[in-house]
């Protein structure tokens, strides 16, 4: 399942993200950990827009629902990103990525 509006927008699925970033049997260490960033900020995102709809809109961009919704999406991706790159995300990459390098996947 995609989501809404990526395609629209000229960005990969989440799925495909993932599947070129998944590390195989004896991959580079530095691949795994950027597999483990990517999979944590597309959960991430995914978190922020499933709360986003537990809330009132405010109007703040706007009230028409294709132009909120692009730039929700545009806020969430942006938001996510700069934690990723900060190492400030949920900590879940940290954890992936020793799970899988524990299974011999490095």
């Amino acid at each position: 399942m995609s989501s809404p509006g990526l395609s629209s927008l000229g960005l990969p699925a989440p799925q495909e993200i993932v599947a070129q970033a998944l590390p195989g049997p004896g991959a580079n260490p530095g691949r795994t950990a950027e597999a483990a960033k990517q999979f944590e900020g597309m959960l991430m995102e995914n978190l922020f827009r499933l709360m986003r709809k537990t809330v009132e809109p405010s109007g703040l961009f706007g009230n028409d629902g294709n132009t909120q919704s692009t730039y929700e999406y545009l806020l969430d991706q942006a938001v996510t990103t700069n934690a990723m790159n900060a190492g400030k995300g949920l900590g879940l990459s940290q954890k992936l990525a020793a799970a899988w390098a524990s299974k011999g996947l490095k």
